[in-house]
């Protein structure tokens, strides 16, 4: 696994949240997974969302980027099963990929992403307490990025890192559609 280290060269592993009503927070995960890729480190990012379209801009850079970048889908929340063909990995269920994440990903990578995994918190399908367990339990190496909007506060408070995205213009408000490469 990477090195990375804070400005004093300690060695610095995160908790990071991306919230809000706005667009941007996959696009922010992916950066920092990017990032985390250019100086050699490993990052598995799961989407706990269907795939809106049936190709993802990022899914297909990951594949092209090199083995470093896992992505896994859900298939129990993918939209058309087709769309999981481009992924690294899949899994059934939502209760699935939570076992992944606590019992192997979260050691087996420097950054673990778990997209949208806030909607399932806030609809219950997932309990804060087992998010905050598998943070608690990563590994010291791996530093976790949780997305999506209505953050519980009991997250907010466990992370070390929070940005909230605000919704002010969006394509649908003034009629322009959804660009590949842009938005998906």
């Amino acid at each position: 696994m990477a090195q990375r280290t804070g400005n004093n060269g300690i060695p610095v592993n995160q908790v990071i949240v991306f919230t809000g009503s706005g667009r941007g927070m996959t696009a922010a995960a992916i950066g920092v997974a990017a990032r985390t890729i250019s100086i050699g480190g490993r990052v598995i990012f799961v989407y706990f969302t269907g795939p809106k379209h049936p190709v993802l801009g990022e899914i297909k850079s990951a594949a092209i980027i090199n083995k470093n970048w896992i992505t896994v889908g859900i298939r129990s929340v993918a939209k058309e099963p087709c769309y999981l063909n481009d992924f690294s990995e899949s899994v059934d269920t939502v209760e699935e990929a939570m076992d992944m994440a606590l019992k192997k990903w979260s050691s087996e990578c420097d950054v673990l992403v778990l997209d949208s995994i806030t909607r399932h918190i806030a609809c219950g399908s997932i309990s804060v307490s087992r998010v905050i367990d598998l943070i608690d339990s990563r590994s010291p190496e791996t530093s976790i990025i949780l997305t999506g909007p209505y953050a519980p506060d009991a997250l907010i408070e466990r992370a070390d890192v929070v940005t909230e995205f605000l919704s002010v213009k969006q394509p649908a408000d003034i009629e322009i559609q959804f660009l590949r490469g842009i938005d998906f």
